[in-house]
C-alpha cells in the first residue's frame, strides 16, 4: 500500500482529502496544532507527525511514496505576518521538498494558488499566463512554486504544482478556519442570521470548484502521478459564475433543504455592472484524462447541512 504525507492535513482541503485517501492509502498527516481525542479516527486510520518533524531529515517519515504539500500560511495571517509568511510558505516548503527528495520520496504534489496570475482574476487564464502576484499569499506561493518546479527540471522527484481556484464545500470540522471563503461564509451567513450579506455588486466572476472534484482529482494524480505529462495544473470548474448568482444558488437551496426564503443584501449604493468574463482553462488536467463533474448543488447543499449542523442557532 502507497504511503501518503499530507502537511496540513487537517486544514480545510487537507481534512478533506486526509477523509477521501486514508481508506485507499496508508496515510500519515502532519500539522501544527494540538489533536483532540478522535479527531483522526473520524477519518479511518491514519497517522500524525509533528509538523516540525519534517525539518529535519533524521524525523523525516519513512517510506513514503508521495508528499502532498498543504501547510501554509493563509491569506489574512500573509498580510498581518508577511515575515512569517515568506518563513512558512517558502523556505519551510524548500526544507520538506529537500528532506523529500533525500528520504526517497516519489511525488510531490504542491497546492499553489491561481491567485499567483494577479488580481482580480480575469479574462482567459492558461498555466502559460504570465504570472502577476500582488498579494503576499500568492507571492510566497509562487516563489514556493520555483523551488518544486526546479526540483522537477533537475529530475530529482517527480513534481506537480496544483494552482487552485476558489475551492468550496464543508471542512471537516467546524474549527477550520476558512469561513472566510466566499461560498462557505455565505452558507455559514444562511444559517447563524437568515440572510445573505454581499460587499459588492456581485456581479464579478470567480471559477469555484467543488472540494469533491478537488479530492477525485487528487486520489487520480496520486494514483498515476509518474503518467502526468506536466509539471504545473490549473484545478478549478473550468466554468465561471458570478458571485450573485452563488448567492443566489445558496439561498435557493437553503428554502428546498429547511423550508425558509432568505433574502440577499447588496451595498446601498450597488449598481450592476457589466465585468470581465473569466475562463481558468483546466485542458491540462482534461488531457490527462481528469473529469471535473462541477456539481455544485450537492457542494452547497452538504456544506448548508453542516453549518445547520454546527452553527444553527438555538431554539
Amino acid at each position: 500500500m502507497k504511503k501518503i504525507l499530507i502537511t496540513g492535513g487537517l486544514g480545510f482541503v487537507g481534512g478533506r482529502l486526509v477523509k477521501k485517501l486514508a481508506g485507499k492509502f496508508d496515510v500519515t498527516v502532519s500539522t501544527r496544532k494540538n489533536i483532540e481525542d478522535g479527531i483522526l479516527e473520524l477519518n479511518g486510520r491514519v497517522m500524525n507527525v509533528l509538523h516540525n518533524q519534517l525539518f529535519s531529515i533524521d524525523c523525516f517519515p519513512e517510506n513514503i511514496d508521495t508528499v502532498i504539500h498543504l501547510a501554509a500560511l493563509n491569506e489574512w495571517d500573509c498580510i498581518k505576518h508577511p515575515s512569517e509568511a515568506i518563513k512558512v510558505n517558502i523556505d519551510e516548503t524548500r526544507i520538506i521538498l529537500e528532506n523529500a527528495i533525500n528520504t526517497g520520496v516519489k511525488n510531490f504534489i504542491y497546492f499553489s494558488t491561481a491567485h499567483i496570475y494577479g488580481s482580480p482574476l480575469q479574462g482567459i487564464i492558461t498555466e502559460e499566463t504570465m504570472p502577476f502576484p500582488v498579494h503576499p499569499y500568492a507571492i510566497t506561493h509562487k516563489a514556493a512554486e520555483d523551488y518544486v518546479v526546479a526540483a522537477a527540471l533537475k529530475k530529482k522527484i517527480n513534481s506537480i504544482v496544483i494552482r487552485l481556484s476558489n475551492s468550496f464545500g464543508a471542512p471537516q470540522l467546524p474549527s477550520v478556519n476558512r469561513w472566510t471563503l466566499l461560498a462557505n461564509d455565505l452558507c455559514r451567513q444562511a444559517i447563524e442570521k437568515e440572510s445573505l450579506t454581499l460587499l459588492s455588486n456581485g456581479c464579478q466572476y470567480r471559477d469555484f470548484i467543488c472540494l469533491s472534484d478537488v479530492e477525485e482529482v487528487i486520489d487520480m494524480m496520486v494514483c498515476r502521478a509518474a503518467d502526468f505529462n506536466r509539471i504545473i495544473y490549473n484545478l478549478g470548474a473550468g466554468v465561471s459564475m458570478r458571485v450573485i448568482d452563488m448567492a443566489n444558488v445558496i439561498a435557493a437551496m437553503n428554502t428546498l433543504l429547511f423550508n425558509k426564503s432568505i433574502p440577499v443584501y447588496l451595498p446601498a449604493d450597488a449598481i450592476a455592472s457589466d465585468e470581465p468574463t473569466l475562463l481558468f482553462s483546466i485542458e491540462r488536467l482534461a488531457l490527462e484524462g481528469c473529469v471535473i463533474k462541477n456539481d455544485v448543488q450537492t457542494e452547497i447543499k452538504k456544506l448548508l447541512q453542516f453549518c445547520h449542523q454546527n452553527f444553527s442557532k438555538l431554539d
